[in-house]
């Protein structure tokens, strides 16, 4: 059964007083040396691969907001891909409150199914969740916008310096959620990636065929197929963060995520993976063209009876310039994965490390559209390749163009 507040937050927007409805196009050329994309049940860490080639549909998005009370509002997230198994599906659908602040404090309340605030790639009021600076995102929120969503309840509350005549804002980010327990299936069997594919509620997933999940494999239960809404063991997970700004061109936020999941239960071929994480975001703005973003994550995830237990983080700096007409920036990302000595399957090496490197130019062709491009270069090692007869080091290259439309 779907949530209630994602049904709630859909028909609720429909009958909303004041509705505006926004959409992004995404559409792409490139060429790639990456043999088996992940997202064709390989083991590579990059979206596309030689067998990409033509015009393709990187990202629609089509968001709808509605006005339901004075305060209320209601939003529908609905994506398209081409490389989804069912095209078009909803990503996000959610009620918010925000009350008129009465006092130096302002409140922020939602409900229903949401990334939570947490990428610097993403502006947190987009049309959809996709970088605007490059075409990939980091291996963090490519991460994020792959297998977590946030299906519960999210409050933040914020102090505005302004109103006290300071230069230092900051507040709080509380959070209860269901429907993640999947969360850390994708990070051990098929790793991180460098990539901007969000995944649908309903989407199913399917992994690369590793001896593990075969009949006869070291967790036969298991199926090839993830879905990361799935409720599975009945136990809710948290996060809890906080945020600091001072004077607009110093932002600092931090994280402490916890499913919570079980990891011993598994349902309809899917375990409860206990997952959690620690985040820490930056962003310095030194003066109106310079921009430095920094994130980085580490945390760990447990399935089974420590049949997977791993220990994984990654990091990114990007730093961003105008040139010319249009915008350059160049990101560097670090990523790995690291089996606890307590894991009891060495049949299943979930192990990795890992670099990138992305180099993106955008320009504003209009107010509405724009066109970007990235190249990429990604090496990694994972000893599990050789599971399905790859290589275990490999180096991918990438060259893309985008063309987004915005309306």
């Amino acid at each position: 059964m779907r949530p209630w507040w994602l049904c709630a937050a859909i028909c609720i927007g429909w009958q909303a007083h004041a509705v505006e409805i926004r959409g992004l196009v995404d559409l792409r050329v490139g060429s790639s040396d990456a043999d088996l994309s992940w997202t064709r049940d390989g083991l590579d860490k990059t979206r596309y691969d030689r067998n990409s080639d033509g015009i393709r549909l990187g990202q629609a998005f089509l968001r709808v907001d509605g006005e339901v009370l004075n305060d209320v509002s209601a939003s529908v997230v609905v994506s398209a891909s081409d490389d989804r198994r069912r095209l078009v599906d909803v990503t996000e659908a959610w009620l918010g409150w925000n009350p008129v602040p009465s006092s130096a404090w302002k409140t922020r309340l939602k409900l229903g199914a949401f990334f939570p605030v947490s990428s610097l790639e993403i502006d947190y009021d987009s049309i959809g969740w996709t970088p605007t600076r490059t075409i990939s995102s980091s291996a963090i929120n490519s991460w994020i916008g792959e297998e977590l969503r946030t299906q519960g309840v999210e409050l933040t509350m914020t102090r505005k310096g302004v109103t006290e005549v300071s230069a230092h804002d900051y507040g709080f980010t509380l959070a209860l959620f269901g429907r993640n327990d999947p969360i850390g299936s994708l990070l051990a069997w098929r790793g991180w990636s460098i990539s901007d594919r969000i995944t649908g509620l309903t989407e199913s997933i399917r992994l690369a065929d590793l001896p593990v999940y075969r009949p006869g494999g070291g967790l036969p239960q298991q199926n090839r197929s993830i879905r990361i809404a799935r409720e599975i063991d009945n136990r809710p997970g948290f996060y809890v963060g906080a945020h600091y700004s001072y004077k607009g061109w110093l932002s600092v936020s931090a994280l402490h995520y916890d499913n919570r999941g079980d990891p011993l239960i598994v349902k309809n071929g899917q375990y409860s993976w206990n997952t959690r994480f620690n985040h820490l975001s930056a962003r310095i703005l030194p003066d109106d063209k310079w921009q430095l973003l920094f994130q980085a994550l580490h945390g760990e995830t447990i399935m089974g009876p420590n049949a997977v237990r791993l220990r994984y983080a990654a990091w990114y700096a990007l730093l961003s310039h105008p040139l010319g007409a249009g915008n350059l920036a160049v990101r560097v990302d670090r990523f790995s994965a690291k089996e606890h000595r307590a894991d009891i399957l060495p049949s299943d090496p979930n192990g990795e490390s890992g670099r990138a490197l992305a180099i993106a130019y955008s320009w504003p062709l209009s107010p509405s559209l724009s066109l970007i491009t990235e190249a990429l270069h990604v090496k990694n090692d994972r000893i599990a390749r050789i599971l399905i007869f790859d290589p275990p080091t490999k180096t991918e290259k990438s060259v893309t163009a985008s063309v987004r439309w915005q309306f």
